[in-house]
């Protein structure tokens, strides 16, 4: 790979921060002839860029805290990207590693910050089926950049599969199971149609509105009846029963409170 390159110090380097002192004798470990631009400053300000963040990432896939201590404590920005915008946290999230996530956290890494391909560590969370990390990050700030009608969608989808787990990591990262597509169809349409008793009950255990209305205005249990599902139609009359019972009590309540 080439000489050694030795750096000579000039005044004008301004090398007297001990970032910039760790990261010459990385690049001088490393032998980074390679760059070959015939600058000390501007090899510099390309390794600071390139390899960096591969350090941090490296580290990070790794579970070494160790060396993320001693880059971050030699001026590595918690929060820089590699080639491909993906952070330390990124890496970390996608992993499940919530020991890691935690360490990144607390030192104040971006919760928000997105990658090359549109990504936050949110999403990579999303992707490692990790509840606890999901739940963290949210707890830091983190939120789903999509519209009400994608994240609808993407319940729906789940939903149509039986995906309940998946669903689960969704509502984790703060979305309802009363959203709705661009069509207004919510999980428990979908449940409904596809005659999914099992998904009917789960939807309807962690929020679904079974009275909610699609673009042609029609339930849940409207779809069920359409398509001669008894059985869906049965679980959905007899939620829609318990439900007026309870708002009628709640109402005879607060009448002989008055």
């Amino acid at each position: 790979m080439g000489n050694v390159i030795c750096y000579p110090k000039k005044e004008s380097d301004n090398c007297d921060n001990d970032h910039d002192r760790f990261c010459a004798a990385v690049a001088s470990s490393l032998r980074l002839s390679w760059l070959g631009t015939d600058n000390p400053q501007t090899d510099m300000k390309v390794f600071r860029q390139a390899i960096i963040p591969l350090l941090l990432n490296y580290a990070v896939k790794y579970n070494d805290t160790d060396e993320l201590k001693t880059l971050l404590e030699h001026g590595a920005d918690i929060s820089v990207g590699d080639w491909h915008g993906r952070t330390p946290l990124h890496v970390a999230a996608r992993d499940g590693n919530m020991a890691v996530v935690k360490f990144l956290l607390e030192r104040g890494a971006d919760v928000n910050k997105v990658d090359a391909a549109g990504q936050t560590p949110l999403q990579e969370a999303i992707k490692s089926m990790d509840i606890d990390v999901v739940s963290s990050l949210v707890s830091k700030g983190a939120y789903l950049m999509m519209t009400s009608e994608e994240l609808g969608a993407q319940m729906c989808c789940l939903a149509s599969q039986g995906l309940t787990k998946e669903m689960l990591v969704w509502e984790a990262a703060g979305v309802s199971f009363k959203v709705a597509d661009d069509s207004g169809r919510t999980p428990l349409h979908v449940a409904a149609s596809s005659n999914n008793p099992e998904m009917v009950g789960f939807c309807l255990q962690h929020g679904s509105d079974p009275e909610a209305r699609d673009m042609y205005n029609n339930r849940p249990v409207d779809d069920a009846k359409r398509l001669g599902y008894d059985n869906i139609e049965e679980i959905l009359t007899e939620k829609d029963e318990q439900q007026s019972q309870i708002e009628e009590s709640t109402s005879m309540g607060t009448i002989r409170h008055l």
